[in-house]
């Protein structure tokens, strides 16, 4: 670390301990419990009922419950309180719908484009509200998952598979206050499974369409004291041609992905919690080239991405002040490694490693049951090589300050500011506020206002044609919503308009033959969804996305992010209650790509309707099926990549 950068955090660190043993003193000189006053004459009609923040450190000493959250605050808060756009994805509902990867859990969700380069393990980007695959920060129970070894620290979302996971967060919006860099478009948070209560077992298979087959094993439990999950899985499927079919191309390519993770965690005192988690992977998937000067891609009959990733934090918390502060520490380490089994020529590289170590200390200080205070500070040191590129490394040092806030009892706020220095790129400074307004017991208003940041990857500043003056990418996003219950809180309806404006972004500039802090871009839009329990036995879900894009440089539309994306999903329980049916359409718009070698095309827009039915056979066996595409529609992601056709696989679950 440099000195000047040593020293900046240190004192960065005494001035949010200062803060901290100045509210610390306060609060012991007044009544720290006194809730704010409302004035009779000016409060609602009707008020929800008062909510307190509470003691922090919940999770993962205690198991998280249906009302809580995790990723705006980095611990478990109420949903009530949350002025951010989030997105909750249960274990039951990736477990109810199939979902075997997270891609499949995630492309139909609001506000979210994804594009793939073929069939399943295919390289997948992300767009979250039209910012660029880069800028959305994936973690793992705090452990950041992004690629350091990627030509824009990407993460890859081609294999990431569901097994032992409780619960994906998906945070909209700029979130770098806590999150740091990446965290421009927004924030997605996979939380493994804690176990809880007696032992169990999970035994699930199934196999179908493509010769796809699936096998996974959970064994999870826990008490007061301590708790476990433990799981693995794997995934093998034949797929299709990476390169379209259309073009002549006939090999499939092939796919398969072994998994194994795990949550532990002891609880020696009632104050003191020790967790650890991890997660590996192994993927191999079969793809195909787009050879310079083809007009389409190509098989390629040896050609494979071998991808190996290990991930793990340990983490220890500890209360104090009966409960009202907390202090935890965690360190992190991820590791990547990439082979490309033939690389065309000797000018691309054909291995990729990267490795990211991470410190971080978060204290959370309950100063009164309306008012919570979270203070942190981060070191980071992430390394790459390649073939051709040496070993080097860059680190960050951060201090963050963040305090939610209950203004009366129908009003909630946080407001939050961070200071990254690092030791390539400088420095970067991110504040964002939110809040959320009830109108009454129906009706809420939500809003936030917040900027974000993307540090220069490795391969932008240090390897072979990066640039080390690259500045970090910057962003400042808002947001206004309005949320309604309706019909007796039967149906829960959203509407929110997004913008955010890119500046700074890295891009190839021609002129200086360079990368380049020249790109400006601004993505808009609306997002819509709605929830209604028809009956006791019928649930829809509705979303919809408007996103309007814009390449400031050219004034052109930022590609492969649709204007228009929506999906719907019926799900019925039936009158025995041991089965249930749900039907899902979700349907992407036209969209623009710019193939290698060819001029800009548009891409048609396509419907997808796929199927899932559960059958309870009795206590401990599930029977599912599960069918993609019905209608066997033709699209492309991405021109020139072939895409599955209808498929179906069957199997069953057994739970003991």
């Amino acid at each position: 670390m440099r000195k000047n950068q040593l020293t900046g955090l240190l004192r960065s660190i005494c001035t949010v301990l200062g803060i901290i043993i100045t509210i610390h003193v306060n609060a012991f000189s007044q009544d720290a419990t006194a809730p704010p006053t409302v004035p009779s004459e000016t409060a609602p009609e009707m008020l929800p009922e008062t909510v307190v923040i509470g003691r922090p450190g919940s999770f993962p000493r205690k198991p998280l419950n249906s009302n809580t959250i995790l990723s705006p605050g980095g611990l478990a808060t109420s949903q009530r309180t949350n002025g951010n756009s989030i997105t909750i994805i249960g274990s039951d509902d990736l477990e109810r719908s199939g979902h075997t990867t997270a891609l499949e859990a995630l492309r139909n969700q609001l506000g979210i484009t994804t594009a793939r380069s073929g069939g399943n393990g295919s390289l997948t980007s992300l767009f979250l509200r039209g910012s660029n695959s880069a800028h959305t920060k994936v973690l793992l129970d705090g452990i950041p998952l992004n690629d350091p070894s990627s030509a824009s620290r990407a993460f890859d979302f081609g294999n990431l598979t569901t097994d032992n996971i409780e619960r994906i967060e998906i945070l909209r919006g700029p979130q770098s206050v806590l999150y740091g860099s990446d965290a421009i478009g927004g924030v997605i948070n996979i939380i493994t499974k804690r176990g809880n209560g007696p032992q169990k077992m999970r035994l699930s298979a199934y196999g179908g369409s493509l010769g796809t087959s699936f096998q996974s094993l959970r064994y999870s439990g826990g008490d007061d004291d301590s708790y476990y999950s433990i799981g693995g899985s794997y995934l093998d499927t034949h797929s299709v041609s990476q390169a379209a079919a259309r073009f002549g191309n006939n090999e499939r390519d092939d796919f398969d992905v072994g998994t194994l993770s795990g949550r532990f965690g002891w609880n020696p005192s009632e104050t003191l919690n020790i967790d650890y988690v991890f997660r590996y992977t192994s993927a191999d998937v079969e793809v195909d080239d787009w050879t310079f000067g083809e007009p389409n891609p190509v098989d390629n009959l040896i050609r494979a991405n071998l991808t190996r990733n290990f991930s793990n934090r340990i983490q220890i918390s500890k209360t104090a002040m009966a409960g009202r502060l907390e202090h935890r520490i965690g360190f992190s380490l991820t590791d990547y490694q990439r082979i490309d089994t033939a690389v065309p020529n000797a000018f691309f590289d054909s291995f990729f490693q990267g490795q990211r170590r991470t410190v971080d200390y978060q204290a959370n200080y309950v100063v009164n049951d309306y008012n919570l205070l979270t203070v942190g500070s981060i070191y980071e040191h992430e390394e790459a090589e390649s073939e051709h590129n040496p070993l080097d490394n860059q680190t960050n040092a951060a201090v963050f300050l963040q305090n939610q806030m209950t203004l009366r009892d129908n009003w909630h706020a946080t407001v939050g500011v961070r200071w990254d220095d690092y030791s390539t790129a400088g420095q970067a400074n991110t504040y964002r506020l939110n809040s959320v307004y009830y109108l009454n017991e129906i009706d809420k208003l939500h809003a936030s206002l917040g900027s974000g940041f993307r540090a220069p990857a490795l391969a932008e500043n240090l390897f072979a044609f990066g640039n080390p003056d690259l500045r970090p990418e910057t962003s400042k996003g808002w947001e206004v919503g309005y949320t309604r219950s309706l019909f007796d809180e039967t149906v829960l309806a959203d509407v929110t308009y997004f913008r955010n404006d890119f500046e700074d972004l890295i891009v190839w500039n021609p002129s200086l033959f360079i990368l380049d802090n020249v790109g400006q871009a601004r993505s808009a839009g609306v997002e819509v969804s709605l929830a209604w329990q028809f009956n006791e036995q019928t649930r829809i879900d509705a979303n919809y996305t408007l996103t309007d894009t814009i390449d400031r440089s050219t004034g052109a539309e930022l590609l492969r992010r649709p204007r228009h994306r929506a999906h719907i999903a019926l799900t019925r329980a039936l009158s025995n209650n041991k089965t249930e049916i749900g039907f899902s359409l979700g349907y992407n718009g036209s969209r623009l790509d710019n193939p290698p070698g060819l001029a800009q095309t548009q891409l048609e827009h396509f419907m997808l309707l796929n199927l899932h039915a559960n059958h309870q056979i009795d206590e401990q066996w599930l029977f599912f099926v599960r069918a993609q595409n019905i209608t066997n529609e033709s699209y492309e992601e991405i021109y020139g990549f072939g895409t599955p056709g209808a498929t179906v696989q069957a199997g069953l679950t057994l739970t003991r």
